[in-house]
């Protein structure tokens, strides 16, 4: 797989740590929905992120919450969410095969904080198929303060308003207007079960988890559970 040399073209803030990032691929680059890049940074090595979303003019959209060495970051993060816009960056990919599946069948995707990245992705690609099966986003995250991408779930609704499903949960906080205080495990329900017949799982290991053994429990089969741990 070949090096390619990218540059930061835009920074968004989207939370107190979490960064929206723009980069110019300098070419078109094709994908499959859920694929990640792995960048190539001194003294640090390889790390991986998920891809947002590819446009047509070259431009690559992350989306990376900026962990510090205090608490567990091992200095990628902080490396691309500090940078500068003009920063050059070396990177490898489009790769990965945490894919979205060409089935007929109505999907469920439940993320926590950047694990929402290639689920939103998945749903993008999807819907613009415009076919008649329902994607159901789950996404929680612990406080309202951590809460992203509201405006463009809505956007999404009103584009799609009959294939098209979102719930924002938080987990530490108190319920506010559609926010509900839940954990996304709780979701998951008989009821559920039998309009789903795909799940793609993206976050933290725990929640993955428990969302696999509570799927297991309601007697869905391991090949309709699709993940990617976020470590």
């Amino acid at each position: 797989m070949a090096l390619t040399e990218i540059q930061l073209t835009k920074k968004i803030s989207l939370t107190k740590d979490v960064f929206e990032l723009h980069y110019d691929m300098g070419k078109q680059v094709q994908m499959l929905p859920g694929q990640f890049i792995t960048f190539i940074l001194p003294e640090i090595g390889g790390r991986s992120y998920s891809i947002l979303e590819i446009l047509d003019n070259g431009t690559i959209i992350l989306i990376i919450k900026r962990w510090d060495t205090q608490n567990n970051g091992r200095g990628g993060s902080i490396a691309l969410c500090d940078a500068e816009v003009w920063d050059n960056f070396k990177c490898v990919g489009p790769a990965g095969h945490f894919l979205l599946k060409d089935t007929p069948y109505n999907k469920a995707f439940l993320g926590t904080g950047t694990g929402l990245v290639p689920l939103y992705n998945h749903i993008i690609h999807g819907l613009a198929k415009k076919t008649w099966e329902k994607y159901q986003l789950v996404f929680g995250v612990r406080y309202m303060q951590d809460l992203f991408y509201l405006e463009q779930f809505q956007k999404l609704k009103e584009q799609y308003p009959d294939t098209f499903y979102y719930h924002l949960v938080v987990s530490r906080d108190e319920a506010q207007g559609m926010i509900q205080k839940w954990y996304v495990t709780d979701f998951l329900t008989e009821n559920t079960v039998k309009q789903y017949q795909e799940y793609y799982l993206c976050g933290a290991p725990a929640m993955i988890e428990g969302c696999q053994e509570k799927l297991k429990s309601l007697w869905v089969s391991e090949e309709q559970v699709f993940f990617e741990k976020y470590t």
